[in-house]
């Protein structure tokens, strides 16, 4: 028998959400932001948020980077069927067993749909939403509740607009916005508990929020160049530490620059992707693969590559990713250093591609998205 209103259940599960960030008092010093005026935390803020994270597909995965061409209409109406009607999404994706098994349970089947789940949706977006909390209290808004409130609200837009812009994606995504919705708001509730947050903030662990630095192309609206990934690295007692660029930024290693272990520079085995070229025609059903696909299918959308990264208490200073295989391409990005004369910093990027679009240009701490031009 089905519930005559399953959406009731999404509203309970963000009330829940809301309530644990209301119980938990101001913190006392912010883990995860620090006001720095250098670097990529030179852009943070909510906009930064909604584009690197909600418009980070995109470009992504076989889909279109032209914003005029993605179909947020259709992916809306999705988004609130999927949620309305989570009973029929479970039973079409094969049963409650198997949805289990495809979106919460790790190893359990091929479409390694869980890795994102945990690391971005559970993890990355639940610190977000604590980081954008402190974020709200650094500029000023007081009162307990009000930068708890702005911080759901503004990573919930993003995520939202992440799951719309997913209909372009080559396979079937009903089920994927069900997960993620319960996903970010476990995480939610986890990073507003002081005690689980600050074991993501130690003396021998850090976890930072490394975005892109967007982009968009005039001549076709065209958006490149953004990104949403999250740096876990620890270590003890050594000269180096471990370190896992999430979701797919891949694993390495992080050496401190300085006695005091205030810069660091990070070498990691992991992935990177190519931009579409201006006239490069993307084919929306070259995959025909409803509800089943696999996480190989997933990595041939990507090309192996050797991230390395510099950063300034965990503010990114800047980046270079050398793609390998199946083709070759270097990215590298400088973020915005700080210009005391006239109040804003300036950076900029290079991108070198064997097959997708090159570009160069610059970036500005003054906003999180420039025009630019691609090949």
């Amino acid at each position: 028998m089905k519930t005559p209103n399953v959406f009731l259940n999404i509203v309970v599960l963000i009330g829940m959400s809301i309530h644990a960030l209301w119980v938990q008092s101001a913190p006392d010093d912010s883990l995860f932001y620090y006001g720095q005026d250098y670097g990529s935390e030179s852009q943070f803020g909510p906009l930064n948020v909604l584009i690197n994270v909600g418009l980070v597909v995109p470009g992504r995965l076989g889909t279109t980077n032209r914003l005029d061409d993605v179909r947020f209409d259709e992916g809306w109406s999705q988004w609130k069927e999927a949620l309305s009607h989570q009973e029929d999404v479970f039973e079409a994706s094969g049963g409650y067993q198997s949805a289990l098994e495809k979106e919460f349970i790790p190893f359990a089947h091929e479409s390694g749909a869980w890795v994102p789940n945990y690391t971005l949706h559970f993890l990355g977006e639940g610190m977000l939403t604590r980081k954008m909390e402190e974020y709200y209290r650094y500029h000023g808004v007081t009162g307990q509740y009000w930068p708890k409130i702005l911080a759901i609200s503004t990573v919930t837009a993003a995520q939202i607009t992440n799951e719309v812009a997913e209909i372009e994606l080559p396979w079937e995504q009903r089920l994927d916005p069900v997960a993620d919705l319960y996903f970010n708001v476990a995480g939610m509730i986890a990073f507003s508990f002081d005690g689980f947050a600050k074991w993501f903030n130690s003396g021998t662990r850090e976890y930072y929020y490394w975005p892109g630095q967007p982009v968009i192309d005039p001549y076709d609206q065209g958006l490149f160049n953004q990104g949403e990934s999250y740096l876990f690295r620890f270590g003890e007692g050594t000269k180096w530490a471990v370190a896992t660029g999430m979701p797919a930024n891949g694993v390495g290693f992080s050496f401190p620059l300085d006695d005091m272990e205030f810069e660091y520079f990070t070498v990691l085995l992991g992935s990177d992707v190519l931009i579409p070229k201006r006239d490069e025609i993307i084919e929306r059903e070259k995959h025909d693969r409803g509800y089943q696909f696999s996480a190989s299918d997933v990595a041939d959308e990507y090309t192996l590559a050797i991230n390395t990264y510099w950063d300034r208490k965990g503010s990114l200073m800047a980046s270079a990713a050398l793609s390998v295989y199946p083709s070759a391409q270097l990215n590298i990005n400088i973020f915005p250093i700080f210009q005391h004369q006239n109040g804003w910093g300036l950076g900029g990027y290079f991108i070198l591609s064997d097959e997708g679009a090159s570009s160069v240009g610059i970036t500005l701490s003054v906003t999180p998205v420039i025009l630019g031009v691609r090949s």
